[in-house]
Order: C-alpha cells, then sequence, then structure tokens
C-alpha cells in the first residue's frame, strides 16, 4: 500500500484519459475484447484503465494511438489536433455534445514553448475567440 494517498487532481485526469479512450475505441472497434487482443493486453486490463481504475503505460497509449487513428493529444490532453483527428472530432461531437463544450470552456493554454516574455496582444472587443 502506498504511503501517500494519489492527489485527487491525478486521479481525475486518470479518469478523463480512460474516458476518451473508450470514446475513440467504441468509434473504431465496438468490441473491446477484441481491441485488447489486438493491443496485446488483457480485455480486464483494457476494462480498467477505460473505468479510469488503472493508468495506461506511455506504450499502451502509442498502440493506441496508432489502433485507434488519434492523436496521443486528444487522448492524453482531450485537445483535438486538426486534420489529425478531424474524422475522430466529427463522430465524437455527434455523440458527446460536453466534449465540444468543454473545448470552447479551455482558457488559453499557459504552457508555452517559449522563453520569450513579451505579452500577448490584447484582444480587440469585435474579435471572435475560438
Amino acid at each position: 500500500m502506498a504511503k501517500h494517498k494519489r492527489p485527487d487532481s491525478l486521479t481525475a485526469l486518470q479518469r478523463a484519459i480512460g474516458t476518451r479512450i473508450s470514446w475513440a475505441r467504441e468509434l473504431v472497434m465496438p468490441n473491446q475484447s477484441e481491441c485488447a487482443r489486438l493491443l496485446g493486453v488483457d480485455a480486464s486490463t483494457l476494462n480498467k484503465i477505460e473505468r479510469g481504475d488503472r493508468a495506461p503505460s506511455v506504450f499502451l497509449i502509442a498502440a493506441l494511438s496508432n489502433r485507434l487513428r488519434v492523436s496521443t493529444d486528444f487522448l492524453l490532453k482531450g485537445v483535438l489536433n486538426g486534420r489529425t483527428d478531424e474524422e475522430l472530432a466529427l463522430r465524437l461531437a455527434a455523440l458527446h455534445p460536453e466534449l465540444v463544450l468543454q473545448r470552447q470552456d479551455m482558457a488559453p493554454s499557459t504552457d508555452r514553448n517559449t522563453s520569450s516574455d513579451i505579452p500577448d496582444p490584447p484582444k480587440r472587443p469585435d474579435e471572435e475567440i475560438h
């Protein structure tokens, strides 16, 4: 047994990843057992991952991304990438409108890959926010 309880934020993240894996898998291959067999994992393992009871390994995320034809960004962060996830995005939006609402509610990312301290230009009131 672990000495320290896992932070709730990590538990929530694990469940969200499982949900996104489940959504993508259901669209591509509805049979969970068949998907698990093709991935080389036990069906109970994939079931636990989709329920959020178990964290997927980085290797399984890569295999799922390839097998389900979806980006790792979608599986891990819920971010749909342009042309990579275009077909999936349309199908998911039809089945899970909350996913679209989640994307609209997201604040601009503060995670930047540049070391620049130059602030973003101010938004004009007439600009649409996407």
